[in-house]
């Protein structure tokens, strides 16, 4: 048995409030966070979840008793719900102990894997299949010395939000060859983002590159722990797609609180997009010629890719996770317009050399006939917009108007500018084919 005294301590208080918005509290690996703030050192309560009895503070308790305690500290005088994420590879005896202390308490604490937690609060609208690769363990079980052993866990995005799908163990000992052979299986095709936690920052760096190194994914990064206390509880009870972070700044920028935003029901990877260098003069036959193009229209540059918006659109971005690798880089910016709503949306984030518009074109057939419904219509492999050969269709999100998106591929990066009608009925098309056509890109 192992003594808990330092659970004891440091210990925070948590707001007496009252919210509709679940805390998130990490149990992590031990080093946990409630909300926005750093709680308490458990890791030798996680190392003993298997005991019936503990030690804490010199005194003999159980284990459940032990945790109720720890929950009560740390849910403090918060009247909102709970969720607490605990690790992934957890079983129903483990999970059972956290569920019996946290019932005993008050109904509205869920349990959540950490695995759906970092897929809520770092994939973005682009992915539909993730995988979280976790190299830390709890309990260790203190056994000798051993080869490393990483937990996978492939992850859907479904009618519910992000589910388990399938689990795998990484074993990165061994020849060149059988590693490969490992991660290949591990983290199929399909998988279009990979997030690595652990508690060992130079075991996750070791991860990242050879995950890199190996798998096709798109973007593989480290997982920031801030971002799960903050977004972990996206989409937790919504619908299974959200701007999330983005809806909220939005709303506070154009001074529209009362206003849902759209709650975005995307095909999960369809938004990746490169951009074809292409004259904007095309765009001129798109004008009406009763009217010139406004001269209130600015160039914006984001990442290396620059294009022309209204000026007075409220712009907000959301940058790439913390630890992102040049390899893996991807911004998001959206541009709203102040007097209705109405948007331009612009993703941009790298793929494998080589890429194509005719390769990218076949993915996206590929994910929109798997998906089987009518979220997603209207796809073209190849279409003539604003004087540029891009790859098309049309989205219908939960809310709001139906979103036109624009695929360009080039350089090695994805970028696609998506239009979306405000609610004041006026149309976006002009705002809209301005962007795509003076779209370029600078090189990588």
């Amino acid at each position: 048995m192992t003594d808990t005294a330092a659970t004891d301590r440091g210990l925070p208080r948590a707001a007496t409030t009252t919210s509709t918005r679940p805390l998130v509290i990490d149990l992590a690996y031990g080093h946990t966070r409630v909300g926005a703030v750093d709680g308490p050192d458990l890791t030798d309560l996680l190392e003993d979840i298997d005991a019936d009895v503990i030690v804490a503070g010199g005194v003999r308790i159980g284990t459940e008793q032990r945790w109720r305690e720890v929950f009560m500290q740390m849910i403090g005088g918060y009247r909102g719900p709970v969720l607490v994420g605990h690790p992934s590879t957890w079983g129903a005896v483990r999970r059972g102990v956290l569920a019996g202390a946290a019932g005993s308490l008050r109904p509205d604490i869920t349990l959540v894997p950490r695995a759906i937690l970092v897929a809520r609060s770092h994939a973005d609208v682009t992915v539909s299949r993730c995988a979280v690769v976790e190299t830390t363990h709890r309990p260790t079980h203190h056994r000798a010395p051993a080869p490393p052993r990483w937990d996978v866990q492939r992850l859907r995005r479904g009618a519910v939000g992000w589910e388990a799908e399938e689990s795998a163990v990484l074993c990165p000992a061994g020849s060149t060859d059988a590693v490969a052979a490992a991660v290949e299986e591990a983290i199929d095709d399909g998988v279009e983002a990979v997030y690595v936690d652990g508690d060992d920052p130079a075991e996750v760096d070791q991860a990242v590159d050879l995950i890199l190194d190996h798998a096709v994914a798109g973007r593989v990064v480290s997982v920031d722990h801030r971002l799960i206390a903050r977004w972990g509880s996206r989409v937790a009870h919504i619908e299974p797609l959200d701007f999330g972070d983005l809806d909220a700044q939005v709303a506070a920028s154009s001074g529209r609180r009362g206003v849902e935003l759209t709650r975005w029901r995307v095909l999960g990877g369809v938004l990746a997009v490169v951009v074809l260098i292409v004259g904007v003069v095309a765009a001129v036959a798109l004008i009406r010629p009763d009217r010139s193009p406004a001269p209130a229209d600015h160039l914006v540059t984001q990442g290396r890719t620059s294009l022309l918006i209204p000026t007075d659109w409220q712009q907000t971005e959301q940058s790439a996770p913390s630890g992102a690798t040049s390899s893996s880089v991807q911004l998001r910016v959206v541009f709203v317009a102040p007097d209705d709503g109405s948007r331009i949306l612009l993703i941009q984030s790298t793929v494998r050399a080589g890429s194509t518009p005719s390769s990218v074109a076949l993915s996206l057939r590929n994910r929109i006939a798997q998906r089987g419904d009518d979220v997603v219509s209207e796809f073209s492999a190849s279409t003539r917009f604003a004087g540029r050969d891009v790859i098309s269709y049309r989205e219908a999100p939960a809310s709001g108007a139906p979103i036109r998106w624009y695929v360009l591929v080039e350089q090695n990066l994805q970028v696609s500018v998506g239009c979306q009608a405000g609610t004041g009925g006026d149309s976006v098309d002009e705002p809209c084919a301005q962007a795509v056509a003076s779209a370029r890109i600078a090189p990588g």
